[in-house]
């Protein structure tokens, strides 16, 4: 689910603060370890 987020916050679709609390932290490593940034565009 972790990628699942990731992939919806790089194409914009949702932020991280959408995210559920359950998979927060999962989303935060996955974006970290695909060497990307994210926040609001």
């Amino acid at each position: 689910m972790g990628r699942f987020y990731g992939i919806k916050i790089l194409n914009g679709n949702i932020y991280i603060e959408d995210v559920p609390k359950l998979w927060k932290k999962q989303t935060e490593k996955w974006l970290s370890e695909n060497g990307t940034s994210y926040g609001k565009f």
